[in-house]
């Protein structure tokens, strides 16, 4: 299990999307608009004041067109956001996306798709035996969430 602490836990730039650990981003001057909630390096925000006249680019991912209005990033309360998410086992967009969306896929009415595609022989790959997702800790990236089908390894994760 990993621990949650400003080196294990990493936040995610609204501007450039790029990713630094809590404790990075604190160092490094990095804000949150006291709006929307969203992190922004000190370069977006730099960039968004000059080329956008100080509009925080959460507009981007659908949130109503505002001013920036910075604030320094409350550590103690995204670490608390962190450990009361992580015990109810809310996943993140990314790990939602590639670790669960072909077993919801099932839970759509409707849903069909034309995924299978013919091997060089000519028959179909048969995908019957659904993948494995499991919790790993590997050497060179410490806590991850990988998926596997039949042992091949078909994506990976860094969650902690």
């Amino acid at each position: 299990m990993a621990v949650i602490t400003t080196n294990t836990v990493s936040i995610r730039c609204v501007g450039h999307n790029g990713r630094a650990t809590l404790k990075e981003a604190v160092s490094e001057g990095w804000r949150m608009c006291r709006v929307c909630l969203s992190f922004i390096c000190p370069k977006c925000i730099k960039e968004f004041d000059l080329k956008m006249g100080g509009v925080c680019p959460s507009f981007i991912f659908g949130i109503e067109k505002h001013q920036l209005s910075l604030a320094p990033i409350p550590v103690e309360k995204v670490l608390v956001f962190v450990e009361e998410n992580k015990t109810e086992g809310i996943t993140a967009g990314l790990l939602e996306t590639l670790f669960y969306e072909d077993e919801q896929m099932g839970f759509i009415p409707f849903y069909a798709t034309m995924d299978d595609k013919p091997k060089k022989d000519g028959s179909i790959e048969d995908d019957a035996e659904p993948p494995k997702i499991q919790e790993e800790i590997w050497a060179s990236f410490g806590f991850v969430m990988t998926k596997r089908r039949r042992g091949k390894f078909i994506t990976w994760e860094k969650i902690g």
